[in-house]
């Protein structure tokens, strides 16, 4: 029997599990519902995820779970949430999780989840130095250096959609100004189309907009495009890494972003750092969160 990590992947609409080889080969796998009702009840849904997965013809080595929101890692706890997730605050998901399982359990900020996919099976593979960029209905990050995934004071390092692009821009939901995602997320497009036409649209819309020629959609889109461009720059100043992968839903449906960025980043900042970095796209496609998140079983051990 082959041997296999069980990654769990939780996000405000649904929850993602599947079975990753150590090759980071995708097995069975299969998604739910997130429930909306309490926290209590996405535990239940969580426990029957890993009774199912674990019953079946491989030896699951352990379990890596990989969730939106602060993350204390070392205690398996979620700190703190969005209010996507109904009342995902204070929870102590390895020792819940521990009632129902002998493995060994694994809990992290699901974009750190996708640095380490991206360092062991991804793009990254064979560079110890890296940043991993998730764009999607907000930005987030995680970053590899010597190797190792940065984990700051208590497991927050590497909150990078929240790196200010302009002091002088708008209010941030975590409280400072200006922050990469209010510019380059799905929701902060979105806002900024809103804002220039008092009109409610999705982030999609918007870049259909762009495309047909809009002028506001235009605006909105190149304005994205420089605060990641810029964003990325101070990055590389900061952690001076070999590669940067981009992922997420957003970058995946508009994946000519990556190539404004790529050409943009090496005429700006320093150029004995900018110029060496390869910006890359994350080949990992849909699954990234189930296989992010069993990566953390691979990569621990």
């Amino acid at each position: 029997m082959s041997e296999v990590s069980l990654g769990i992947d939780i996000g405000g609409t649904k929850i993602a599990a599947g079975l990753v080889t150590r090759d980071g080969k995708l097995l069975e796998h299969q998604t739910f519902p997130t429930p909306s009702e309490s926290s209590e009840s996405i535990l239940l849904v969580l426990k029957q995820i890993v009774s199912q997965f674990t019953d079946v013809e491989h030896t699951v080595v352990g379990i890596g779970i990989g969730s939106a929101g602060q993350v204390l890692h070392e205690k398996g706890q979620i700190l703190s949430a969005t209010d996507n997730l109904k009342d995902w605050n204070n929870i102590h998901i390895v020792d819940e999780l521990k009632k129902v399982t002998d493995l060994p359990i694994w809990l992290d900020n699901d974009a750190n989840a996708f640095a380490v996919a991206e360092y062991i099976f991804g793009e990254a593979r064979g560079t110890k130095d890296l940043i991993g960029l998730t764009l999607g209905t907000g930005v987030g990050g995680g970053v590899v250096s010597g190797g190792k995934l940065l984990h700051g004071q208590w497991g927050a390092a590497g909150e990078l959609g929240h790196i200010t692009v302009n002091m002088h821009g708008p209010t941030c939901n975590c409280g400072s100004k200006g922050c990469l995602e209010v510019y380059a997320s799905g929701t902060g497009i979105a806002n900024r189309m809103k804002d220039r036409s008092n009109k409610e649209m999705s982030s999609k819309e918007v870049f259909a907009l762009y495309e047909a020629g809009n002028g506001l959609a235009m605006e909105v889109i190149d304005e994205a495009i420089e605060a990641l461009t810029y964003g990325m720059i101070s990055l590389i100043h900061t952690f001076n890494p070999t590669v940067i992968v981009l992922g997420g839903g957003l970058l995946q449906r508009q994946k000519w972003l990556a190539e404004k960025v790529r050409k943009s980043v090496p005429q700006k900042g320093m150029d004995s750092l900018v110029k060496p970095v390869k910006i890359m796209v994350s080949n990992l496609g849909e699954h990234a969160g189930v296989i992010g998140a069993a990566s953390l079983a691979w990569y621990t051990n």
